[in-house]
């Protein structure tokens, strides 16, 4: 028997523009990076419509699975319905809903899933859980895309992130050197990365960082490595100021965004590190998150002399 799960996101977002941007492939496969989502067949990138069809190639539980899906119905900007035509599920059909209340906009996504095998036991412990977690990443992406999420805003000399919760904010400014020419060293190391590569991690390519770009950013501890799936929000290069942003993409241990920022003081130059971090979108993630904390506070460390 088909299971329904029923999720609700409150956002100030416009609603015209959370319907258009749950409606864009290419938003869409932003918000999946982790699961290395491609569209391989239909309408493979810009905005779906109605009567369309897009076919999804994705990675879950180890496993790739392909999955064609049309849009059914379409009411802009309240309501639109996406529902397998083929695929590895028994049934799926997904409902999204935009409400105006008070002012904000409430997405609800309401899924009907049934399981090709084992049926309740493996919608219950396995599916519904799994779809839960995969559709609430997607949608806090979709927002931070949109500009509504908490931003490390790296461009501001003042940072009061105020209550961001589920995110816990932390920021620390350590002092680099003095002098011009650590400064030109520093501002140019920062952008290249240097930051997580002295600190232990591996980033793939040697270029500067830029607005947009995706990375999958590899952290080591003994012969253990984990994946980190991040996309760049914002650079900033300023005479006094250069820095950026980046927030995690699901499939990443933790969710939310960090920034790493070179500036002057007088003659002095100065790294103050900003992020917002809570628990991943995934089950495993979540139960070792106090793990990752402690992580977290050593990698922290090591940021603090990447640059010295």
């Amino acid at each position: 028997m088909p299971r329904t799960i029923e999720l609700v996101t409150i956002t100030p977002v416009p609603q015209e523009n959370l319907f258009d941007l749950s409606l864009d492939i290419d938003a869409h496969l932003a918000s999946m990076a982790g699961t290395g989502e491609r569209a391989i067949g239909g309408v493979a990138t810009g905005r779906i419509g109605l009567g369309e069809t897009v076919t999804w190639r994705a990675r879950h539980f180890g496993v790739w699975f392909t999955m064609t899906v049309r849009i059914t119905a379409l009411d802009r900007p309240r309501r639109f319905v996406d529902e397998q035509v083929r695929g590895p599920f028994r049934l799926f059909r997904h409902e999204h809903r935009f409400d105006v209340v008070d002012g904000q906009t409430r997405m609800t996504d309401i899924i009907t899933v049934a399981s090709p095998v084992f049926g309740r036991l493996a919608e219950r412990v396995v599916l519904v859980p799994y779809l839960r977690r995969l559709i609430s990443a997607r949608n806090r992406h979709l927002v931070a895309a949109a500009g509504a999420e908490p931003s490390t805003s790296p461009a501001s000399e003042e940072w009061e992130p105020g209550d961001v919760t589920p995110y816990r904010a932390a920021q620390s400014t350590t002092a680099v050197g003095t002098g011009e020419d650590v400064w030109q060293r520093a501002s140019a190391d920062v952008l290249r990365w240097a930051v997580k590569t002295r600190s232990g991690f591996t980033v793939p390519g040697d270029g500067e960082v830029l607005s947009g770009e995706q990375k999958v950013i590899t952290a080591g501890w003994g012969s253990v490595r984990v994946t980190e799936p991040v996309e760049v929000v914002e650079v900033v290069r300023t005479p006094d100021r250069v820095a950026f942003s980046y927030r995690t993409l699901p499939g990443h241990p933790v969710s939310g965004e960090e920034a790493f920022i070179v500036h002057r003081d007088g003659d002095r130059v100065l790294l103050t590190l900003r992020s917002l971090t809570a628990p991943g979108d995934r089950w495993g993630w979540r139960v070792v998150h106090p793990l990752l904390r402690v992580a977290q506070r050593v990698a922290r460390r090591r940021y603090r002399r990447a640059l010295r």
